[in-house]
């Protein structure tokens, strides 16, 4: 009978990228393991298209929030705990350590249920709902840290590095992968950058205008051909505007699908991006990146090896912090991301590429 595994590590999407490392540990270890995972609704898509997971079981608590008196959230809500309790674990590993995830695996029927000690736990109600725990170092990625706790488990100290991952596509993304990459922008000879400008948070984003003056330096330098996927309508106004920048040499995407976005982020030559989804995405891929970091700490988020390369900026008013400037969503000037010079990332970019990506010296 295979050996079963739960992950409980419902959000948010970067979040869970940073966990998938787990699954491919898990298969190391135990190869003939049955590996489930309980997310919310908005990262299920990613989650389903893994080839590594069995099953998927959506939680909609954002959605079940608004009335949890409504039959229909109710009748939801009954589903999804049959849902969990439909098979009994070996292990459960909650990577997410609030009182939601706490909520799920109390539920949930597992012999050993792994998390984080008192000295680690995000929010301390979640120690009642395991019961075999490990602290972590605050000074490792949250990469490690994730791993970290289901290596303990195993008491294994040893290096793991995970291989790439390819998401299985539907007939659909198939398709829309195809006609992208017979697209006459990408036909043309030159190196192909993806562009991944946005993010949740303005203050995490380059200053349009240094943004600009960045990928014009590295056009006159490599003459690429650059790709700007686009989500919100602000980040499509931007894509067609670099777009019209960079004509005849560049291609404004928009809003695709994580599994879609992760298999054509796999044929590029490069990725530049700010601290986002879009960089832990790549670290699935063997797209070598190069991220620009600002109001968090790249030491804690960026992909680990030499092929991603991350630039720290400096805050001028001498804000500390571990994680997240706590500054974050209230900062007026963003200034930690307005302080780079456009030249001097360029010439960083470059030599970075150059060296790990397939652009011509």
């Amino acid at each position: 009978m295979a050996f079963k595994f739960l992950i409980v590590k419902t959000s948010a999407i970067g979040d869970v990228l940073l966990s998938l490392e787990a699954i491919s540990y898990l298969y190391c270890r135990i190869p003939d393991a049955q590996i489930d995972w309980v997310v919310e609704r908005e990262s299920a898509s990613l989650l389903k298209a893994h080839p590594g997971l069995h099953r998927v079981i959506v939680s909609d608590t954002k959605r079940w929030r608004r009335s949890f008196l409504a039959k229909e959230h109710r009748e939801e809500m009954m589903l999804f705990i049959r849902e969990l309790q439909k098979e009994s674990y070996d292990v459960l590993f909650d990577l997410q350590g609030n009182s939601k995830s706490a909520i799920f695996t109390a539920l949930a029927r597992a012999k050993d249920k792994v998390g984080f000690s008192l000295s680690s736990v995000p929010e301390l109600c979640n120690l009642f709902a395991t019961n075999c725990r490990f602290s972590l170092s605050e000074e490792e990625s949250l990469r490690k840290r994730y791993l970290f706790l289901v290596q303990s488990y195993f008491k294994d100290p040893s290096p793991f590095t995970p291989p790439s991952i390819e998401f299985v596509l539907t007939e659909e993304e198939k398709s829309r992968l195809h006609e992208l990459l017979l697209h006459p922008v990408l036909q043309q000879e030159g190196p192909k950058i993806m562009i991944c400008f946005g993010s949740k948070w303005k203050n995490k984003q380059l200053p349009f205008s240094l943004l600009k003056s960045l990928l014009e330096e590295i056009a006159e330098a490599l003459h690429p051909v650059y790709l700007f996927p686009c989500g919100t309508a602000q980040e499509q106004e931007m894509g067609g505007e670099l777009e019209e920048s960079f004509s005849g040499r560049s291609l404004s995407l928009k809003e695709m699908t994580l599994p879609l976005w992760q298999a054509l982020m796999a044929q590029m030559d490069a990725l530049m991006t700010m601290d986002s989804a879009a960089l832990h995405l790549c670290n699935t891929t063997k797209t070598p990146s190069f991220s620009l970091f600002g109001p968090s700490l790249a030491s804690l988020y960026k992909p680990q090896g030499e092929a991603h390369l991350a630039i720290q900026g400096s805050c001028p008013y001498g804000v500390m912090f571990k994680m997240r400037c706590p500054k974050l969503r209230t900062c007026s000037t963003g200034a930690c991301m307005s302080a780079y010079g456009a030249k001097e990332l360029a010439e960083r970019f470059i030599r970075h590429v150059q060296a790990f990506g397939k652009v011509n010296h």
